[in-house]
C-alpha cells in the first residue's frame, strides 16, 4: 500500500522496517513527514537495511553493502540523532548498534533535546500529536498486548510501614536509583512537544531521568546532564509531591529510564485519558482502596487521580443525618501509583496489595520477546529476513523463551508455522531449570 501515500521509496522502506519492531509503525502522510524531517534519504536507507538486534559494525557493513569505514561516522552520527543506539560491548571490546524503535526510542529521544538546528522542532511536534492522537493507528498497535514498555511505580511515601518493609526492590523508585549509583536527566520529551504546540502544562519539564545503559547513552550524546544518587532522589521527591505518576522501564533488572508523568501530556497516560487504552502502561503491585469511616468527600482524591479512575458516590444517610459521600475507587483502571494516598489528608485513602501478581520481565530482551510474541511481530525478530541469526543470540532467546508461561509458548509455536520454534519450545520442556545466558 506505499504506493498510497506521497513518499520516497527509502522512507516507504524504512517504514516497513520499523513496523518490523516490537512497537510496530502503521503507515500515514503524517508519518512520512516525520521521518522525512528526522532522516534524511541516506540516513533512512541505511536504516531500512539494519539488522533488528544489536550488532558490530563488521555485520552492519556484510549485511548492508557498505564499507566499515563508511558506516562508522555515518552511525555516529545518526546516534547522536537517536535514530540509532550505540552501545560499547566490554566482552567484545567494539561497540554495537540498533535501529532505535518509534517508542521507547526514536520518537521520544527526538524531543529531548532543548534546541535543534537539524529539525523544525515546532513542526514535527504537531505531526507526532496528529499522527498518535488523530490517527490512533500507532498507539493501538504499540499498547495492544498485556505486556507494556511502561510500568507504575508506587509512591513510597503513600504505604504504610508494614507495606514498605515488603516492598521489592525493582518496585521500589529510591531502590532502582540507589542501584544505578547516579544517572542523567534531561528534558520530558511529552512537556517538550506539548509545548512546541502551545499546550504546555505546569509541571516541571527539566525532570526525564534516565538510568544504567539509558543514563550512558543520554550523556554520551549530549542530550542530559549527568546527577548524582543524592539529587536523582530529591528529584523523585518533587515530582512525589507535585502529584505526578512515576513510571518505569518495564524490566526488573537495569531499567533504563523512569518518567514523571502527568495525565496531560504523558504518552502512556494519554493512552489511557485520551484513547481509552486502559492497559497503556502496567499497573503497580498495589491498589488503592477507601476507608469510608474516615474518608470526609472532599474529593481531593479524585481530582489527583492522573487517569479519573475515582469517583465521589453517595451513600445512604443514617435517619435524621445529612446525605454523605465518598470516594470510589475503579480497580479495573487503578494504575496503583499512590498519587491519591499521597493527596489524602484523612488518612482515608489506603495502598493494598494486588490479590493477583504483576508480571515483570527479567530483562529488556524478555520485554521485548513477549511484545513481539503478542502483537504478531515475533518472527521479525527471530527470522531477520536481511540477517543471519548469531548462536548467542539464540541462548538468549531461549533463555527468554524458557520463562514464558505454557500458554505464550503454545502461541509461538502457532504464530511461527516452523521446525525451528518447536524445536526450541520443546528443548525448553527438556531444560527446565537450568542456567541460560542473560541478556
Amino acid at each position: 500500500m506505499g504506493h498510497l501515500f506521497n513518499a520516497k521509496e527509502e522512507y516507504l522502506d524504512l517504514q516497513r522496517r520499523l513496523d518490523q519492531t516490537q512497537s510496530g509503525l502503521p503507515p500515514s502522510e503524517e508519518l512520512y513527514d516525520i521521518l522525512k524531517i528526522l532522516y534524511t534519504e541516506d540516513e533512512a536507507r541505511l536504516a531500512a537495511t539494519m539488522p533488528l538486534k544489536p550488532s558490530p559494525l563488521s555485520a552492519i557493513a556484510k549485511q548492508t553493502g557498505r564499507s566499515e569505514k563508511e558506516l562508522e561516522p555515518l552511525l555516529d552520527r545518526m546516534a547522536k540523532k537517536a535514530l540509532v543506539f550505540d552501545v560499547y560491548r566490554e566482552e567484545k571490546k567494539e561497540w554495537y548498534y540498533v535501529i532505535s524503535p518509534p517508542l521507547i526510542g526514536l520518537f521520544d529521544v527526538s524531543a529531548m533535546a532543548r534546541k535543534r538546528g537539524d529539525i523544525d522542532q515546532k513542526k514535527f511536534a504537531y505531526l507526532y500529536h496528529a499522527y498518535m492522537y488523530d490517527r490512533a493507528e500507532f498507539p493501538k498497535v504499540f499498547f495492544g498486548g498485556d505486556t507494556q514498555s511502561g510500568r507504575t511505580l508506587v509512591h513510597e511515601t503513600a504505604l504504610e510501614q508494614g507495606d514498605y518493609t515488603e516492598i521489592l526492590s525493582y518496585e521500589s523508585a529510591s531502590d532502582l536509583v540507589r542501584e544505578s549509583r547516579g544517572g542523567s536527566v534531561c528534558l520530558c520529551s511529552c512537556r517538550h512537544e506539548a509545548m512546541h504546540r502551545g499546550d504546555a502544562c505546569r509541571h516541571p519539564m527539566d525532570i526525564c531521568t534516565q538510568l544504567n545503559g539509558g543514563a550512558d547513552f543520554v550523556l554520551r550524546r549530549g542530550i542530559g546532564r549527568k546527577v548524582d544518587t543524592k539529587e536523582l532522589l530529591d528529584i523523585f521527591a518533587q515530582a512525589r509531591e507535585a502529584g505526578l505518576v512515576q513510571i518505569c522501564d518495564n524490566v526488573k533488572n537495569r531499567p533504563t529510564f523512569i518518567c514523571h508523568c502527568c495525565g496531560c501530556c504523558c504518552v502512556f497516560l494519554k493512552g489511557i485519558n485520551t484513547l481509552g487504552i486502559n492497559n497503556a502502561v502496567k499497573t503497580s503491585g498495589f491498589l488503592a482502596g477507601v476507608d469510608t469511616a474516615k474518608c470526609v468527600g472532599c474529593g481531593k482524591c479524585a481530582r489527583a487521580c492522573p487517569i479519573q479512575a475515582i469517583t465521589m458516590v453517595a451513600v445512604r444517610p443514617e435517619p435524621g443525618k445529612k446525605q454523605p459521600i465518598h470516594s470510589w475507587v475503579d480497580e479495573d483502571i487503578c494504575l496503583g501509583c499512590g498519587v491519591c494516598a499521597d493527596t489524602c489528608h484523612k488518612d482515608a485513602m489506603k495502598m493494598k496489595r494486588r490479590k493477583e501478581k504483576v508480571l515483570t520481565p527479567e530483562s529488556t530482551l524478555e520485554r521485548i520477546l513477549r511484545m513481539t510474541l503478542e502483537r504478531g511481530r515475533l518472527q521479525h525478530l527471530i527470522f531477520d529476513d536481511q540477517a543471519g541469526l548469531t548462536s548467542r543470540f539464540l541462548n538468549r532467546l531461549l533463555g527468554a523463551i524458557q520463562r514464558l508461561p505454557p500458554v505464550k509458548r503454545a502461541l509461538a509455536n502457532e504464530q511461527i508455522k516452523s521446525r525451528f520454534i518447536n524445536f526450541c519450545i520443546n528443548e525448553v520442556k527438556h531444560r527446565e531449570g537450568e542456567d541460560v545466558v542473560e541478556y
